[in-house]
């Protein structure tokens, strides 16, 4: 059945656009801010900017999965003539997203924690970090179920702004590093890791979770309108990529794979060899990208939760996505986590671009969204972790 998108009336205000923009760009920037240089820098090294556009523009083509979701599905939702097939795969992909949620909200509170004990303790301590993470997920289902969207909305524009403004003093302070070093009459770049193709490609399949985020305005919709949440996530995907990007361009040259000391596992890393005094303003921009990244996805799977049925209303599904985040915490690594999470998005995301196959006109269209999830769908399948 092809279900056409209902058109926009008028422009939505911009104050509200940007309101809606808080969760997508949180949930973006906590995804792969602090992890997209290490894992860029092992698959391919010198060519990580390559690496970098790729996966952004792979997210907008998502993207126009999701945004083109917001309007026919609920159209259709909402006039009653959505077919039963296109029903039944749209639930299931409300069941899968739940649980790419709860993985993430556990991958976020991990990086954080790693960057918390890193500070402290060269070489960290998994038990420690686990402890931290645990912590965080209580803090935010306790502010969740007492207070509800508007307060945990209210705490990731706090931290939202916070992680902007230190990425931006990062950023400043790479590029002033970079300046110097070209002045000398130098700028070193990593080396091309000599790895098979079809492998680096299985790795940065691996990397979906960096990029994910814009499909929580799907989640959203008793909260703005539909022409809101589009306008929010496109400006969320080209903010984040624009942010990537620049970030990748100037952590290359700093990048410690071809030195003594090996491929970096953490930014710290990277931050303490160009500059040693922004160690800790990182350590604050990981702290806070990752709590408003964890809060936007935990926000994401309550909404999402509450239209299964009565049965979860109240504190329910807070306390679902929390023992369920902490007992992943307390059993999975930190890369076995990015690769299952990535695996559990693509699956999600595959699904959604089924549906936007049935729901849309025009061979070219369905075509688009055909290649779209047979791609997502051997993510799902093949994404090996980064190591």
């Amino acid at each position: 059945m092809t279900c056409r998108a209902r058109p926009a009336t008028g422009s939505p205000p911009l104050r509200s656009v940007l309101a809606a923009t808080v969760t997508p760009l949180a949930s973006i920037l906590g995804s792969g801010l602090l992890i997209i240089i290490p894992i860029l820098e092992r698959a391919l090294g010198a060519l990580a900017l390559v690496g970098a556009i790729g996966i952004s523009v792979l997210a907008w083509f998502v993207g126009t999965v999701i945004r083109h979701n917001v309007t026919a599905v609920e159209t259709a939702e909402e006039e009653g003539t959505l077919d039963a097939a296109t029903a039944l795969i749209n639930r299931v992909g409300d069941a899968v997203i739940v649980v790419a949620y709860v993985i993430s909200v556990a991958l976020y509170l991990r990086i954080m924690a790693q960057y918390i004990v890193g500070f402290f303790e060269s070489g960290g301590d998994t038990v420690l970090e686990s402890v931290i993470a645990s912590a965080a997920v209580v803090l935010i289902v306790v502010i969740g179920s007492v207070r509800g969207f508007q307060g945990l909305d209210r705490l990731d524009r706090y931290s939202l702004t916070t992680v902007l403004a230190l990425t931006a003093v990062l950023v400043v302070a790479l590029l002033v590093h970079n300046a110097g070093l070209i002045g000398e009459g130098s700028l070193p770049l990593p080396p091309i890791p000599e790895t098979d193709p079809w492998m680096i490609l299985l790795i940065l399949g691996g990397t979906v979770i960096t990029v994910q985020g814009f499909e929580t305005v799907r989640f959203l919709k008793s909260h703005y309108d539909a022409s809101t949440r589009i306008r929010a996530s496109r400006i969320a995907q080209l903010v984040a990529a624009g942010i990537y990007v620049a970030f990748v361009i100037v952590a290359t040259p700093v990048m410690g794979l071809g030195t003594a000391a090996g491929a970096d596992d953490t930014l710290l890393t990277i931050t303490a060899r160009a500059a040693p005094w922004l160690i800790l303003p990182l350590v604050l921009s990981a702290i806070l990208s990752q709590f408003s990244a964890a809060i936007a996805d935990v926000s994401a799977a309550d909404g999402n939760l509450r239209g299964f049925g009565r049965w979860f209303s109240g504190p329910r599904p807070y306390l679902i996505t929390g023992v369920l985040a902490i007992a992943l915490i307390s059993t999975l690594p930190l890369l076995v986590l990015v690769t299952v999470a990535s695996r559990a998005f693509a699956a999600y995301y595959a699904i959604e671009a089924i549906i936007a196959y049935r729901t849309s006109a025009g061979w070219w269209r369905k075509a688009g969204f055909g290649i779209i999830a047979a791609l997502m769908a051997a993510i799902t399948l093949l994404a090996l972790p980064a190591s």
